[in-house]
């Protein structure tokens, strides 16, 4: 009796056994994305991604700054130019593309600084730098240790330590602080102004923290300009007295 009982249940755990390796196997590419996924952000904008991880390959879209990506555990080399290195990656659309490893930032979230801050070397307010991160700058949050977490800059110019009260992860912040350096990067100051006004009045974003921000840059784009036009008015006028 023994061993019927003992046959029978030896049965019953080969087919539980089964059973379950069967539900892994269905399910195996989906736990093990689940489970080991690594987000990666870009630190650089629009920048292009490719067909093949080839400098040389179709170009397939443009990744924005702050723009996050599933790292799909594969990269490649590009010996024909520098060595590049290119990473696979699904997009948001689920579309499968290679990404630059140099404008990429793995295992990191993307950020905006609320305020002006200084960079610190490690964790402590022993280790201050003199660099600076401004606010609304776009970041790739890397680490994080109690209250302070590690970032890197756009282009990864900037590498250092913050409080983490300074940043926000809000999708509408996100984006309206990318649209904003987007028109801030003019350098003609006439232009630069007509660009955040036209931002301000059609702001797609009016519930982002950051929209007083840039009222405040515009009021001092505009002074800048009065004082510029000032200026030139007054050596108009010493040139003309000395002629």
């Amino acid at each position: 009796m023994r061993r019927i009982l003992t046959f029978y249940l030896g049965i019953i755990f080969l087919l539980n056994l089964i059973a379950c390796n069967d539900g892994t196997e269905e399910k195996t590419d989906d736990a093990i994305s689940t489970k080991h996924q690594i987000v990666g952000v870009s630190v650089w904008d629009r920048i292009s991604t490719r067909s093949e991880p080839r400098r040389k390959s179709a170009s397939t879209t443009l990744l924005s700054l702050g723009e996050s990506f599933l790292y799909l555990d594969s990269s490649a080399i590009d010996s024909s130019y520098n060595n590049t290195k290119f990473l696979k990656a699904r997009l948001s659309d689920s579309s499968i593309v290679w990404v630059y490893g140099f404008a990429s930032e793995l295992k990191a979230v993307p950020a905006v600084i609320t305020r002006e801050v200084p960079l610190y070397m490690r964790p402590d307010l022993l280790t201050i730098t003199d660099k600076r991160i401004n606010t609304m700058e776009i970041v790739a949050v890397i680490e994080e240790w109690d209250n302070w977490i590690k970032v890197v800059s756009e282009k990864k110019e900037k590498v250092g330590w913050i409080k983490k009260e300074y940043i926000t992860h809000n999708d509408v912040d996100l984006a309206f602080a990318l649209l904003a350096k987007r028109k801030l990067e003019e350098q003609d100051t006439e232009q630069k102004i007509e660009n955040i006004e036209e931002l301000l009045e059609n702001n797609p974003y009016p519930e982002s923290i950051f929209v007083q921000v840039m009222r405040d840059s515009l009021d001092r784009e505009k002074e800048m300009l009065r004082d510029s036009q000032r200026d030139r008015d007054w050596e108009d006028m010493r040139r003309r007295e000395r002629d």
